[in-house]
């Protein structure tokens, strides 16, 4: 009985997470020494700049609305 109250109340928990979750918002990074572009939500690491965005998809074609 405790298993299937905390299964419920894990559901619960993350149908509510999923319910307010923004979707990401994603930019082109280039690598400033290969020169290999890149479409994440935040800078894969260290040596990459911000070259376009936002977008709203992972392919970064979609612009995002302002």
């Amino acid at each position: 009985m405790k298993r299937l109250l905390s299964l419920l109340a894990l559901a619960v928990g993350l149908a509510g997470t999923a319910a307010v979750a923004q979707p990401s918002i994603y930019y082109l990074w280039k690598n400033k020494t290969s020169g290999a572009k890149m479409c994440e939500p935040q800078a894969p690491g260290p040596g990459w700049e911000k070259v376009g965005g936002p977008f709203s998809d992972e392919n970064c074609s979609i612009p995002h609305p302002e």
